[in-house]
């Protein structure tokens, strides 16, 4: 056993210095170029034919982790998607909360000089981040200037509860990073109490720790009864097929970004 994994080590090894000799592909954060990105799970040959059926948008499967700096497929694209939009001096003197922080994207947004920056997840995995409940936000009304929410409200049983938590911890005239994966083929989300072991929740939804699929249309509106401006930014607006290729990004997906306004029976 000892030898073999030794062996697996070395033929790793081997393997990730042969792949930096590509250039077919580049990872949009470390710049690093190689043959492919690492898949997620054997990639999309063993994502099941439900998942596939509901044309689901999410995570590109097979251009997915970055062998060299670890980033992800989403994260690269969030990088790119700021880029374009000149979003990073929005971070410099604000006041931010992010959910489940990239430690990539965190160095950058340390990097901004943000008056406040709240690193914020369930279950905190280094003493720099702040044990928070999405749908019970220790914090007062009206704290944040942006909030970064990753691909987490697939994991939020109540996450009506946690869109509304987002917009009360939000400044007017906030802004909410909002990603998670969607059905554009489904009318309303697709989720059942009887989906309820990781067989089943990875069967139905796609992951183990997800407890729903998001239907594009119901997701969308509950950010609006949420009180929510939607402003999403097309993919393909900005990016050719060849540069989401090129850096590993699934082409259909945009950015959800929703900015905070008084709420309609709001007296203010």
């Amino acid at each position: 056993m000892l030898i073999y994994k030794i062996m697996r080590k070395i033929a790793n090894k081997i393997f990730i210095a042969i792949n930096r000799l590509g250039r077919n592909k580049q990872c949009y954060i470390c710049g690093e170029t190689f043959f492919r990105f690492r898949k997620w799970r054997g990639g999309s040959k063993n994502v099941h034919l439900w998942i596939k059926s509901l044309n689901a948008v999410g995570s590109d499967t097979d251009n997915f982790g970055c062998f060299y700096c670890g980033s992800f497929d989403r994260l690269r694209h969030i990088f790119m998607f700021f880029d374009k939009l000149d979003f990073w001096p929005r971070f410099s003197n604000a006041h931010i909360i992010h959910f489940a922080p990239e430690a990539l994207l965190s160095k950058k947004i340390e990097e901004c000089h943000p008056a406040q920056y709240v690193k914020a997840d369930m279950f905190p995995w280094v003493k720099d981040i702040e044990k928070i409940d999405l749908t019970n936000i220790a914090y007062n009304d009206e704290t944040f200037d942006i909030f970064i929410c990753n691909h987490v409200l697939e994991h939020v049983p109540d996450y009506k509860k946690a869109l509304r938590e987002i917009y009360r911890v939000l400044q007017k005239g906030g802004i909410a990073i909002l990603q998670t994966p969607y059905s554009r083929l489904l009318v309303n989300n697709f989720e059942d109490p009887g989906i309820n072991t990781d067989e089943l929740r990875t069967l139905y939804y796609g992951q183990e720790d997800h407890v729903r699929c998001f239907s594009e249309r119901q997701f969308f509106q509950g950010l609006v009864e949420a009180g929510f401006i939607l402003t999403i930014v097309k993919h393909a607006d900005y990016f050719t097929e060849e540069q989401s290729s090129y850096f590993g990004v699934n082409k259909a997906e945009d950015l959800i970004m929703v900015v905070k306004e008084p709420l309609k029976n709001s007296k203010t």
